[in-house]
């Protein structure tokens, strides 16, 4: 994962982040908006690296789906849930680059795509219990 202090432009600024992040023990002076800017950029950074730790939780948690994915219809899930197609759901699922982004689920999707396969489970078994 990248540092969140690499996302800060100014050189000036970065280096106080690199010092305070790095515990030196004397940081290079900030005017009251230079340390305003770069406290927004490493936020802006730490917000990154969270997304991206939060998508590959998701994608290890796909993983132990083991093959859940060929046993149920991504098709089925994607049309009947999101109201897209497969392909844009096995994009967010495998985190394929998509214009030059990589594609990911929104936290608003990923609840989505949980509630579906928990539809799907529900619905499994009661076809389960009525056999």
């Amino acid at each position: 994962m990248e540092n969140p202090v690499n996302s800060i432009k100014d050189p000036k600024i970065r280096a106080y982040f690199e010092e305070i992040t790095e515990q030196r023990p004397h940081a290079t002076a900030l005017s009251g908006d230079e340390l305003e800017e770069g406290v927004n950029q490493f936020v802006d950074g730490l917000d990154k690296v969270l997304a991206e730790g939060e998508e590959m939780i998701a994608r290890a948690r796909l993983a132990k789906m083991g093959d859940v994915p060929e046993a149920i219809s991504f098709s089925y899930i994607a049309k009947k849930y999101f109201g897209k197609s497969r392909g844009w759901l096995m994009q967010k699922v495998n985190g394929n680059t998509v214009n030059g982004k990589q594609a990911a689920f929104t936290e608003d999707e990923r609840r989505q795509f949980r509630a579906a396969l928990q539809d799907i489970s529900k619905q499994l078994s009661l076809a389960a219990l009525a056999f």
